[in-house]
């Protein structure tokens, strides 16, 4: 079966209260023990505060892509359910649920939505899958003079009703709420299905020393040993029932205790409470309130310290406070009514919550019968043994089961049609959503639309965004352009299987990616049928965007919509092309070193995984993580991938210079040292430079020959390089040539150098290997990375550094001896395009980081 669990009851307000943490314990109890079912959560785009954190919570539960988030227009608060745009989010919710083409959607909160943008409905428009709710209470349906007072509220919770009558399953969390819904709602019996409940495996029985003790009862206010119960400040919690039998109970042995109330309440409540004390012949320091909330570290010191913990409502649908304390070991009393006897579990442990005799005299025992509180001590681990949220888990996957079993043979028999066709599905909701006899907007409309789009999923590809928006600006022909023309180039020619390869750019205007279909379009990849605008970019569930392209400046700017491209469920993946504008500042300009920064903490915070072009970078990367200031709720995947290195496939440029034979010619005389590369401070030309002015004087007789365009600041540098090509006939800058020139160039030269002072791949060195060239390469982690034993190395900064190492390699050179680049693994650039994708698409990760915990992926 296909169970989609509806867990807006996880982001509503009931995440802060009993309803949102059974929701979640029962959600991920049976993802546990799902077994070959497939289970799906969904959520609601509308609490996008809460998705992060629920989808870190089913780490290892659920995969990633089977966690949805659907999309609804937007809602206005308070305004019923006659309200348009809440009627059409009701249906476009059904439609997207149905989209994923579930055999059992659970709804862990039905009754929510009156005062949040809460959503839920049963058969408005999916009559075909089998729905299932749990049920926690009737409680306001049986009082409904106490609960029911305000109009609009009471219409809100009578539809509830009749849709909790729609629904297939009913999940009670106690026998009795079960068998309340038979008796008040007439709710065939064999719908329903007694669940229980169990306590989050932190409450447990804790030792804490006597300091501890006394540190935590000074927070609340608590100076003697002390009688606990919890509960809202409402009659059916029936706390001051509790106050008039706490003073009945005889003064001897109540002096010695004081009755702590853990309860939110107003100023007026507690007033009340203290005075209705008083009037029991309590002093005011007799009764302890909590004030504000009580985290759930604090409850499980208090229940584990309490003499006595007494539960004294009048109606619960389970009664989990009794249960909670019991597993932290306390001795527990409670009323005998609804459902609380289930869960106490103990015949003289409980009494009429009205009779504040019979009560007064159980606490009296409670606290005098030293027998009798230690039997029920060791009851309570008997008991809490009974209740487990597997067990829970399981009993409502064997509901889910029954209710599939029963369908299907309904099914054969023909009693039931086969699930809709996604076209069906389609026509269903703008049917439904044409007969809402109510008035609407055209706002509205194109809300709907949009919502309906994005929720659609039937014969739609996933989408891989590939930003491509700086090549879309301008080609300048750099490094990092030249990775993103031949990746980009490689995913449009064999798109990964299933997948749709979108190029997309950054409308800077903004701040909002759009297709980059006019940069296809001047792509010679055999492409049809692409628009001839930039539409905005559509993603939905499962889409995949990688940052391919470098665009620092406008990534931070651009944040709101990685976000919400991340809480729809899209994943975002950046490559890294190395850190060193935040390693080594100095060596780029102002501007660079400016917007690099808050770049790499951008994307470290919204992406789900960063992709590096070496493990070098990648090792870089985590060690600056774990220095860094990033907060995320959810881990951060790092992976790496190479660089393809055949330059047929990155659309090389053409193009020989008049003097080129003339250059060729020169190379060919003397050993050549070539330079590949922008002239900047980081690439070691000024070494290089000086290095080779110490062999020259020397009388070595040698070339050097530097390829690539002066950078950011070498001014001074490119002066005396320019002069001395000039002048000097053993030095050669050839700044801005072909990629088919500079293949002539390898071609003539005897050895690659490479003293760049840090990089992030080395690119290079492969080309160099391809074309057997030796290599002379500085001592760096990435070039041991890409090169192993195939090059020669250096260390040191000095010329003096260098030349020395020039002349050892010349000796070897002579010799024979120099290591061979031949036989150095490299890749093409469809190689490296095809591991990028199994990093992203197949989860080949390297590392993965969250802040003080670094695993191996």
């Amino acid at each position: 079966m296909r169970i989609v669990l509806d867990l807006q009851g996880c982001q509503s307000v009931s995440r802060l209260r009993g309803i949102g943490r059974y929701s979640l314990a029962l959600a991920k109890a049976i993802a546990r023990n799902a077994g070959e079912h497939e289970v799906w959560v969904v959520l609601n785009n509308l609490f996008p505060d809460s998705i992060e954190e629920i989808r870190h919570t089913f780490d290892g539960l659920v995969p990633i892509d089977r966690i949805a988030v659907f999309s609804l227009p937007p809602i206005a608060l308070y305004q019923g359910s006659d309200d348009w745009r809440t009627r059409a989010a009701q249906l476009i919710r059904e439609y997207a649920i149905a989209e994923l083409e579930p055999d059992v959607v659970h709804i862990s909160s039905l009754f929510e939505g009156y005062v949040d943008v809460s959503v839920s409905t049963i058969k408005k428009l999916d009559t075909d899958t089998i729905n299932a709710v749990t049920l926690y209470d009737l409680i306001p349906y049986l009082n409904p003079a106490k609960y029911l007072t305000d109009a609009g509220f009471k219409k809100h919770y009578y539809e509830k009703i009749e849709a909790l009558k729609r629904a297939d399953v009913l999940l009670a969390i106690s026998a009795y709420c079960g068998e309340e819904a038979v008796r008040e709602l007439q709710i065939p019996r064999e719908r329903i299905t007694n669940i229980s409940s169990a306590v989050s495996e932190s409450f447990a029985r804790a030792t804490h020393s006597e300091l501890d003790i006394t540190v935590l009862r000074g927070r609340f206010g608590i100076s003697s040993p002390f009688v606990m119960t919890t509960g809202i400040v409402e009659p059916r919690k029936n706390l001051e029932g509790l106050i008039e039998a706490w003073g009945k109970v005889p003064f001897a042995v109540r002096k010695q205790y004081q009755l702590f109330m853990v309860c939110q309440a107003t100023e007026a409540n507690r007033t009340k409470l203290y005075d209705l004390a008083e009037a029991n012949g309590m002093a005011r320091e007799d009764l302890v309130l909590s004030s504000g909330y009580v985290s759930d570290e604090d409850l499980i010191g208090l229940y584990s310290s309490c003499h006595l913990f007494v539960f004294p409502s009048l109606h619960e649908g389970f009664g989990l406070p009794a249960l909670e304390a019991m597993a932290c070991g306390a001795a527990v009393i409670g009323s005998e009514a609804t459902s609380i006897p289930e869960v106490i579990g103990r015949e003289d442990a409980l009494f009429n919550p009205l009779d504040y005799e019979q009560m007064a005299a159980m606490i009296e025992r409670g606290l005098s019968d030293t027998e009798y509180w230690q039997s029920l001590r060791d009851h309570a681990a008997v008991q809490v043994s009974k209740f487990s949220w597997d067990a829970t888990g399981k009993r409502s996957l064997k509901a889910f089961e029954d209710a599939y079993a029963k369908r299907s043979e309904r099914m054969k028999n023909g009693t039931v049609r086969p699930l809709t066709s996604g076209e069906e599905r389609y026509r269903r909701v703008i049917e439904a959503l044409t007969q809402l006899d109510l008035a609407s907007t055209d706002i509205d409309l194109v809300a709907s639309a949009d919502a309906i789009a994005a929720n659609q999923r039937a014969g739609r590809r996933r989408q891989l965004f590939v930003d491509v928006s700086v090549l879309c600006d301008h080609d300048a022909k750099s490094g990092i352009q030249r990775v993103t023309r031949a990746i980009v180039r490689q995913l449009l020619e064999q798109p990964p299987a299933g997948w749709e390869v979108r190029p997309v750019r950054l409308d800077r205007s903004v701040m909002i990616y759009r297709y980059a279909n006019r940069f296809m379009q001047g792509l010679d990849v055999g492409l049809r049928g692409v628009d001839d605008e930039d539409e905005w970019v559509d993603s939905q569930q499962g889409d995949v965007f990688l940052g391919l392209d470098l665009v620092a400046d406008c990534v931070p700017p651009a944040e709101g919509w990685f976000a919400a491209q991340r809480r729809r469920g899209v994943k975002i993946y950046f490559v890294v092309y190395d850190l060193l504008p935040v390693l080594k500042p100095e060596w780029f300009p102002e501007v660079i070193a400016t917007v690099f920064p808050p770049w790499l903490k951008t994307i470290s915070t919204v992406s789900d995984g960063l992709i590096c072009i070496s493990r070098a970078v990648a090792d870089d990367l985590m060690m600056w993580l774990e220095a860094s200031s990033v907060e995320r709720v959810r881990e951060l995947k790092v992976g790496y991938f190479h660089l393809g290195a055949d330059i047929d496939s990155s659309q090389p440029s053409a193009g020989m210079p008049a003097t080129a034979p003339a250059v060729l010619a020169a190379l060919r005389e003397r050993p050549t040292f070539l330079m590949v590369g922008t002239v900047e401070p980081r690439k070691g030309h000024v070494q290089a430079f000086a290095a080779f002015e110490r062999l020259w004087a020397a009388g070595v007789d040698v070339n050097l020959v530097i390829v690539g365009k002066a950078g950011w600041g070498v001014n001074e540098l490119a002066d005396t390089l320019k002069q001395q090509a000039e002048s000097n006939d053993h030095f050669f800058w050839l700044e801005g040539i072909s990629d088919e020139f500079l293949q002539k160039v390898y071609e003539a030269s005897a050895c690659l150098l490479a003293p760049s002072l840090g990089e992030g791949f080395g690119l290079p060195l492969i080309e160099a290997a391809q074309k057997g060239l030796p290599i002379l390469a500085r001592e760096l982690p990435v070039f041991r990375e890409v090169a192993g034993d195939h090059a020669f190395y250096f260390t040191g900064y000095a010329d003096g550094d260098l030349s020395a190492a020039v002349e050892a390699w010349l000796l070897l050179y002579k010799e024979g001896r120099v290591p061979p680049s031949t036989g150095m693994a490299w890749m093409t650039w469809k190689q490296s395009a095809g591991q990028i994708g199994r990093v992203m698409l197949q989860g080949e990760w390297y590392l993965r980081w969250a802040k003080a915990r670094v695993t191996a992926a």
